[in-house]
């Protein structure tokens, strides 16, 4: 595989830190990013995280929120923001007034510019809701997503860990392998559906699944949302890892599900967009600058180093195609 030559990790690496990551580093490739999965609103510190995209060479931002917020932030940052919108839930126990409501919102959100609908149905929502994806009650939904073109993102599982930590308990909890089923069949029942699995599709620990699940659905892709979940499993495994990217190329899109919090500190999306770049671009091996609670000792970078072509489909062409959107 074609490789850059390798990178001065330490100096990189406290170089990022004095600079509060408002230096990136030299790109490997100059096409412009496409965020896929972000979580902003019109009353947050949204700018900071505008900067910080714009600092590191993001064009677009997926932002994820409910839909009149989703479509005023479009409204503010024209050519910025791509909205993305939530169902509605409230009426889920009466399954025609759930659908029309439903069916409503996205017809109402197409025709002013909405692309995606996010679906958060990891355990506790299931749980919670008593909903799962391959519910009968939102066939007419994803009918009509199918109709008007719309894009599916979709939160399904979480780390391995979680299944010990917080989803143990059979009585309340299916294991992960049974959570999947749910998405197999949404596939498989809606095939003119883009789906997007969100954090490399639920299962970064388990790549032989997500091959499976990719050669079996060609209306499925991945994105690469979670920072530290996919940093810390990816680079476990970083030569399989780097083959399954290159296999993959044309089905997984760059997102990285920076969540905009009031009156945080602009390091907290300096050093994520960072963080991306030399994982995905570079060798470096050094220290996570962010906290990641699920790891098992200190939290290592372990950059994948993916050729240049590769990191162009997935930045920025794929979702161009994907998501329909015009060229940046």
């Amino acid at each position: 595989m074609e490789k850059q030559e390798m990178v001065d990790s330490e100096a990189l690496y406290r170089r990022g830190v004095e600079t509060g990551f408002t230096e990136p580093p030299p790109r490997k490739v100059m096409s412009p990013l496409i965020d896929v999965h972000t979580h902003a609103g019109v009353g947050s510190d949204t700018p900071q995280l505008l900067a910080a995209a714009q600092l590191y060479h993001v064009a677009r931002l997926v932002t994820i929120a409910a839909l009149q917020e989703s479509l005023e932030l479009a409204g503010r940052y024209p050519g910025r923001t791509v909205p993305a919108a939530t169902l509605l839930y409230e009426h889920r126990q009466e399954a025609d007034r759930f659908a029309a409501e439903n069916i409503e919102l996205l017809q109402a959100g197409e025709a002013a510019g909405l692309r995606v609908v996010k679906f958060w149905f990891k355990p506790p929502f299931n749980v919670r809701m008593n909903l799962k994806l391959d519910d009968r009650r939102l066939d007419p939904i994803f009918a009509e997503m199918e109709r008007l073109r719309l894009v599916a993102l979709v939160h399904i599982a979480d780390p391995d860990i979680w299944w010990i930590k917080y989803y143990s308990d059979r009585s309340i909890y299916d294991t992960k392998e049974v959570t999947y089923l749910q998405i197999e069949h949404r596939l498989s029942a809606n095939p003119g559906v883009p789906f997007i699995l969100a954090h490399f599709g639920g299962d970064p620990e388990h790549l032989d699944h997500l091959d499976r699940l990719l050669s079996t659905y060609p209306n499925l892709y991945l994105d690469t949302s979670a920072t530290k979940w996919i940093v810390r499993e990816l680079g476990r495994q970083r030569e399989a890892a780097r083959e399954f990217c290159q296999r993959w190329s044309g089905r997984l899109l760059f997102g990285t599900d920076q969540v905009v919090i009031n009156h945080s500190e602009p390091a907290r999306y300096t050093s994520r967009y960072w963080i991306h770049q030399v994982f995905w671009e570079t060798d470096i091996v050094c220290p996570l600058p962010i906290a990641d609670p699920d790891s098992e000792g200190q939290p290592l970078i372990r950059g994948l180093d993916l050729p240049a072509e590769v990191l162009a489909a997935i930045y920025h062409d794929n979702a161009v195609r994907v998501l329909r959107l015009p060229d940046v």
